[in-house]
């Protein structure tokens, strides 16, 4: 990008960058050190390594921790409060925190002999102790990335570290087994085998780093990584887009930004699957500054876990792909919540048919779904973390106004009611406990859905844990419709379709219940819940406990009460063909809904067979189909000989569109006849499917004469 700037004999001290905004220090880090890097790349990497280590740092508040640490480091460089047998994050994330504020002009410990000899100490003892954690991650992962960044910064110190003590550490960054095809977990072992390259200036070692730190960046059907959808697997066949996909979004920028410039760049090819997948995919989950919760994977178990924390991942990107600037910058003003929510939001419609995970954007709300089918993973639980997180592939919905409406509910949740799904309402949460640990494949084929980009509709043939139910989910512009039909069960608890569970904010409103009613509404938090058919759910405002530890044993068992808002229809115990509707509202208030207009929506079928919703206002026409069949609506049929997801767009105009997918993604044709109202004859439509790996994406077609 700068490879004709030469810029001679230019210093700046390290005070001065540190005042610069974020995007102006990078773009300078990268002037600055482009003329040498080719010649000389090692000093180059170094330095914007430790710049983008200390971009974020916040001297008082650091040089506070720092103090505290002191106070409490034995004089053999231990900490006291620290288990050594099974150590995780705390030792080497203090000592690294002591060498940012060692060589940090502003901070109150710069340049201060107490500190540097307490560096050297506690470096000491790690080496010397050379603990393990049961947890192969740390070990290979975080250890050696943490003593990397350590060395890096320290290289920036007035009084070196002792050349022994450096080179051992250095040495025991080494890791015994490289893990190459393993989508973030290979990016993240070649962060630090970039570290060690440039702090050894070892050619054949940056070599390896370089290689591997953009390996991940390729579409390989199949294979962990990004996906051909968009979407990205790890484990195995497993959703993992704000997981391990964030990981890996990271180090891939991260690596682009610290090697641009020099002959280790990144290729065009690659830069546009990251920004694909930046622009497209990643950033489309995150509302305000929070994650969707259905994108988190097992990391939905931990603290904060729904806080996005992009730092200057979108300011860095800039860099390198300035014909998205304006996307990036209103990314940027969201995430950092210097703009509201709804800044700069497009309107999409996303299905990803590789992982069974439906994304619908609008400026007012996002609206999720994810499923799981026999071809993917359930949602993981591992190392003790995710220990309830069983139902949350079986149709979880995030709704998502502020983007906060989750954050840190988690500990508290009734784990039986995920929103979204339909579930044995068990005594406790024991039943909503995983009883196995990785690669848990789906039960059903069938869980897909179609897609124009803008609408879609999307389905679930549930049957696990004794409960069967047909799932579907109508989008449009305003509102979500939720049909679920075909419910059986012959567990002994209740069966319940839960709406929704999210924190208690303000009044809940409801309409009230007279004798004879037909349909009910329940406002809560600016999103209504519609019920055109009856099916008046249980409401609860209760305060509900729990702790971080009953969900992830690497969190605290501090007990906890939260006030939650829950919604759920109750089906009873042993249903037969129950079924329930309801429509979401998001972004109403309590006078616009008394004026929404029910008419616009037209629930036409809602069966085991078929399930299919007219949106009057949009002119438009979604159904599912289980089974081969036939659908009329006001003078108008559908048929198709095979099961299907199908939307028909401009309904009533004089070329209508027909929008199809399969599924199962087992077909490569279904044939669809359709009459339009008025008309006398049918047209006849052999819709071909897309195959291979993409099949269970969609196809469209023109219902022309």
């Amino acid at each position: 990008m700068f490879a004709n700037n030469t810029i001679k004999g230019y210093s700046i001290s390290i005070s001065r960058i540190m005042r610069l905004g974020l995007l102006k220090m990078m773009l300078l880090c990268l002037l600055v050190s482009t003329a040498r890097a080719q010649q000389e790349p090692y000093q180059t990497i170094l330095q914007r390594i430790s710049t983008d280590l200390q971009t974020f740092v916040k001297d008082h508040d650091l040089a506070r921790e720092v103090e505290a640490n002191l106070k409490n480091l034995n004089p053999d460089g231990s900490w006291a409060d620290i288990n050594y047998t099974d150590v995780q994050y705390a030792p080497l994330k203090r000592i690294k925190d002591m060498a940012t504020a060692y060589i940090r002009p502003n901070n109150k410990w710069y340049n201060d002999a107490t500190i540097h000899a307490s560096i050297i100490q506690a470096l000491q003892n790690w080496f010397d102790k050379n603990p393990k954690n049961k947890n192969w991650w740390y070990n290979d992962i975080f250890y050696p990335q943490a003593i990397g960044q350590t060395l890096i910064l320290m290289r920036n110190a007035r009084v070196q570290l002792p050349v022994g003590l450096e080179q051992a550490l250095i040495q025991r960054m080494v890791i015994r087994r490289f893990r190459t095809g393993d989508g973030a977990n290979t990016s993240d072992e070649a962060l630090h085998c970039l570290y060690r390259a440039c702090l050894t200036r070892n050619k054949a070692t940056l070599d390896s780093a370089a290689k591997y730190l953009f390996e991940p960046i390729a579409i390989v059907d199949g294979k962990e990584g990004v996906q051909v959808d968009g979407s990205y697997y790890q484990h195995g066949k497993q959703q993992a887009i704000a997981s391990y996909g964030r990981v890996f979004a990271g180090n891939s920028v991260n690596a682009a930004f610290y090697l641009n410039g020099t002959d280790y760049a990144l290729p065009k090819d690659q830069l546009a699957i990251l920004v694909n997948y930046l622009k497209n995919t990643f950033l489309q989950t995150i509302r305000g500054s929070f994650y969707d919760f259905n994108v988190r994977g097992r990391g939905i178990s931990r603290k904060d876990s729904l806080s996005s924390g992009m730092g200057g991942m979108i300011e860095k990107i800039k860099l390198f792909d300035p014909e998205n600037a304006r996307y990036w910058e209103a990314s940027a003003q969201r995430t950092s919540n210097k703009k509201p929510a709804d800044y700069g939001i497009i309107a999409g419609h996303t299905q990803f048919w590789k992982s069974n995970y439906t994304l619908h954007v609008r400026p007012a709300y996002t609206f999720s779904v994810q499923t799981a089918s026999n071809r993917t993973l359930r949602t993981e639980r591992g190392n003790n973390e995710n220990i309830l997180g069983k139902f949350l592939p079986d149709g979880a919905t995030n709704i998502q106004r502020s983007g906060s409406e989750y954050a840190n509910l988690m500990p508290v949740w009734e784990w039986d009611k995920v929103p979204g799904t339909t579930s044995r309402d068990y005594p406790d949460d024991e039943g909503a406990t995983i009883r196995k640990d990785w690669g848990i494949p789906g039960t059903t084929g069938f869980s897909g859905g179609v897609s124009d980009g803008l609408y879609g509709v999307s389905c679930y043939d549930l049957n696990y844990d004794s409960v069967q139910a047909k799932k579907a989910w109508f989008f449009f512009d305003k509102e979500v419709v939720c049909l679920g039909a075909g419910i059986k069960s012959n567990s002994p608890e209740p069966i319940t379709t839960t709406i929704n569970q999210t924190w208690l904010r303000g009044e809940i409103g409801r309409s009230p219940i007279a004798k004879g009613e037909k349909g009910f509404w329940a406002l809560h938090d600016s999103i209504a819940y519609i019920f055109p058919e009856g099916n008046h759910p249980e409401i609860s405002n209760a305060l509900q406990n729990g702790s971080w530890y009953r969900i992830n044993q690497f969190q605290t068992k501090t007990e906890l009460k939260h006030p939650v808002f829950k919604i759920w229809i109750n089906h009873g115990i042993k249903p037969d063909h129950a079924s329930y509707e309801y429509i979401v509202v998001p972004g109403i208030t309590a006078t616009s809904l008394k004026k929404y207009d029910r008419t616009m929506i037209q629930i036409l079928k809602n069966t085991a067979e078929l399930q299919a919703v007219k949106h009057n206002g949009l002119n438009m026409l979604q159904a599912v189909f289980y089974t081969a069949g036939t659908l009329t609506c006001d003078g108008a049929s559908l048929t198709v000989d095979k099961p299907c997801t199908i939307y028909i767009k401009n309904l009533n105009a004089a070329v209508p569109v027909l929008y199809i997918a399969d599924p199962a993604q087992g077909n490569a044709a279904i044939q669809v006849q359709f009459k339009p109202a008025g008309s006398s004859s049918p047209k006849n439509i052999t819709c071909n499917l897309p195959v291979g790996a993409f099949a269970g994406a969609t196809a469209s077609f023109k219902i022309t004469e």
